[in-house]
């Protein structure tokens, strides 16, 4: 397997491979046709991405791609202006006659400045230089364009990468599990997207012919077999009395039958433990290991979005808006809607007894299948987009579902980033909340006698969501992240052992987000936290800067002091440190991290902590962002740590052998030869 470090080390000792790459790239990005084809975009970006990790320069790639894209559209050009007409008979323009006919009308709607915009146009991007060629557009005036918009294709495809790969280092080295989460939650809303447009298109073309087919079918007096007779007969009721709306109202039976059964096969994977229900572990698992500090605040805040309170909150305020503009009958579907997705799931729960992955609630909450949260954001933003838009355009109607559909898509995967539900839970919440809605739709839309306040009604929701879910999120959050926080095992050991050869118990590097070794734990602390804190503050050492915005901008200046940088977080085994402090020495500075080792000694629960101390130097990202960097250097400052401490606290210095402190990074150079303190509060360490 490639690990990114891999690549990273190979494109530091071939930086001439790497650079030729870049230019081979930006120059088939541009040529016609084969651009189609070239991920360019997605390259660039990734390129701009190294680049921040410093393997790369910023000038030499930025004027290899500026050359690349010149040439490209310039050959381009020439191809279109030697070709003329014969290249509509020539491959593959002779197979592929839209590219051009398209390239045509965007040219002569824009004239010269459809060069600057097809570079940034992806249908036409590698089309428009052939064009301006075949249709005589004058070579200076070409090259002025491809010059401009040259540089700012590589402005625009490139620093956006630059900034993303600062924004990983500013995050915390290596954010591979963020990566990974972002990649799933990005590709899943893609596939939605993707698959919603395809449906679309299918129900243009194909779903007036199906409705009319069914609604023949139903109201035929033709015998049909035993089985078949009760859906035939309620199809027959349906369109019997149906007025308007019939693809829609046919959208919502497909619907219905897709979610009523995928609700009873999930059911039934519940109920006889089938592959469904092993994969539920899989599925938790790999959300857990995918939890970070910075993802658990978001995804905490989306779950609090999806809770009892604002959902109230807002079935109230759409149920006082139905009321005071007389809309009795759709109100009353509103109040079956909530109050029937809140009993069903209620019951479900006290039936089906499926426990949580991990106990949080009681009563009937103590119960998983099916999730309410996901159930009951599928029924009230489903149901109300289903009210919003009854009437409206298609284009509208669809986006409005999309709307409602991505949230409740963003809630149930908060509970199961979070770790409150099974992958099964959520399915079967998702599934019965889209069946009930789906239902309550088809006989709500048999009768159209009623004028709905579209615009009354969004206000009042996004500003009741805004409104209600600040407040609750402001109220609960802080709680909430204890509440959701990962559950870890922590161990006991006796002080002495820990002090005699249990240290070794501990891990000797810090682990990032990938999985791998980063710098090495020289520091391992017994005692409270503060008590360490309040002593080094007397010795000099400092709380860092805040990571605030007006820190970031001041890594802007090349003229920083290195002790105004922000530190930035470090993970360890996902979790961030419990303690950072910094230490100014000549031009560099030592900045102390501590992490919870999740063990205690058995002295009066006392915990354990592993840390390091890193030496950090300035550095700079592209020559435009100033950084602390890690020297590497891990000896020196143990020494000095060790004379500081004894004055107060119990030391003792430990060796680890050759073979613990080897590191799966052969490509970053370490100075530690494996030396370490055990430090002790002097409260805790005389007891016995």
């Amino acid at each position: 397997m490639l690990y990114i470090n891999d690549l990273l080390a190979f494109i530091a000792n071939h930086p001439a491979i790497a650079y030729g790459v870049v230019f081979l790239v930006s120059l088939s990005e541009s040529l016609a046709l084969v651009g189609l084809v070239v991920p360019g975009t997605l390259i660039m970006f990734g390129v701009g991405a190294i680049i921040a990790t410093g393997s790369l320069k910023l000038w030499p790639v930025l004027l290899l791609a500026f050359i690349g894209a010149v040439c490209g559209d310039g050959i381009s050009f020439w191809l279109g202006h030697h070709y003329q007409e014969k290249l509509r008979k020539m491959w593959p323009f002779s197979r592929h006659v839209g590219l051009l006919a398209n390239g045509e009308l965007f040219f002569q709607r824009h004239g010269g400045k459809s060069v600057l915009f097809g570079r940034f146009v992806g249908p036409v991007r590698p089309v428009i230089p052939v064009v301006a060629g075949m249709l005589g557009m004058g070579s200076l005036h070409f090259t002025i364009i491809n010059v401009l918009s040259a540089i700012g294709w590589t402005m625009v495809y490139i620093l956006p990468g630059v900034l993303f790969g600062t924004s990983l280092t500013v995050a915390g080295a290596v954010s591979t599990r963020l990566a990974v989460l972002i990649l799933f939650i990005l590709a899943s809303v893609w596939f939605f997207i993707w698959l919603s447009r395809k449906l679309v298109l299918l129900m243009g073309h194909h779903g007036p012919i199906w409705f009319t087919t069914t609604k023949k079918w139903a109201l035929a007096d033709t015998s049909v077999h035993w089985t078949i007779l009760p859906v035939k007969r309620f199809f027959s009721y349906l369109f019997s009395r149906l007025q308007e709306e019939e693809v829609f109202f046919g959208i919502l039976i497909l619907a219905l039958l897709a979610a009523g059964w995928g609700f009873l096969g999930v059911m039934e994977d519940v109920l006889s433990k089938d592959p469904l229900v092993l994969a539920d572990q899989s599925v938790y698992h790999f959300f857990q290991s995918l939890r970070t500090p910075w993802a658990d605040n978001g995804f905490v805040a989306i779950t609090e979005l999806g809770d009892s309170f604002v959902n109230i909150c807002l079935s109230c305020a759409v149920l006082f808006v139905l009321l005071g503009k007389r809309c009795y009958r759709t109100a009353g579907y509103w109040s079956i809607a909530v109050l029937g997705g809140v009993a069903s799931v209620l019951l479900l729960k006290w039936m089906i007894h499926l426990p949580r992955p991990v106990a949080l609630y009681h009563g009937a909450s103590v119960y998983g299948f099916p999730s309410g949260h996901a159930a009951m954001s599928v029924i009230l933003y489903g149901f109300l987009a289903i009210l919003l838009a009854k009437g409206l355009p298609g284009i509208i109607r669809w986006i409005v579902f999309a709307c409602a559909f991505l949230f409740s898509f963003f809630v149930a995967i908060s509970r199961l980033y979070l770790g409150a539900h099974w992958l099964s839970d959520v399915l079967g919440g998702f599934l019965i909340g889209m069946s009930w809605t789906a239902l309550l739709g088809i006989m709500y839309l048999k009768r159209q006698d009623e004028r709905i306040p579209r615009r009354l009604l969004v206000l009042v929701v996004i500003f009741g969501l805004v409104i209600a879910g600040s407040w609750h999120v402001s109220q609960r959050h802080e709680k909430d992240i204890a509440f959701y926080a990962p559950k870890y095992t922590v161990q006991t050991m006796e002080l002495s052992t820990w002090l005699a050869d249990g240290w070794r118990a501990l891990p000797a590097w810090r682990i990032d987000m990938a999985g791998e070794q980063e710098e090495p734990l020289t520091i391992q602390w017994a005692g409270s936290l503060d008590e360490l804190t309040q002593y080094l503050l007397a010795e000099e050492w400092q709380r860092p800067p805040l990571l605030s915005m007006k820190n970031f901008l001041l890594m802007l200046s090349p003229e920083i002091s290195i002790e105004n940088l922000p530190v930035l977080p470090r993970l360890h085994n996902g979790r961030t440190d419990s303690l950072s402090l910094i230490r100014k020495v000549a031009d560099k500075r030592w900045v102390l991290r501590m992490w919870p080792a999740d063990m205690k000694t058995t002295v009066n629960a006392l915990p354990l902590f592993v840390g390091t101390i890193e030496v950090q130097k300035p550095g700079y990202v592209a020559g435009l962002i100033t950084l602390a960097r890690d020297s590497g250097e891990y000896e020196l400052p143990l020494d000095a740590f060790k004379q500081m401490l004894t004055v107060r606290f119990f030391v003792k210095s430990a060796y680890r052998a050759s073979d613990e402190i080897w590191g799966n990074d052969e490509y970053r150079q370490f100075h530690w030869q494996g030396n370490l303190l055990l430090v002790a509060g002097h409260r805790y360490y005389l007891q016995p």
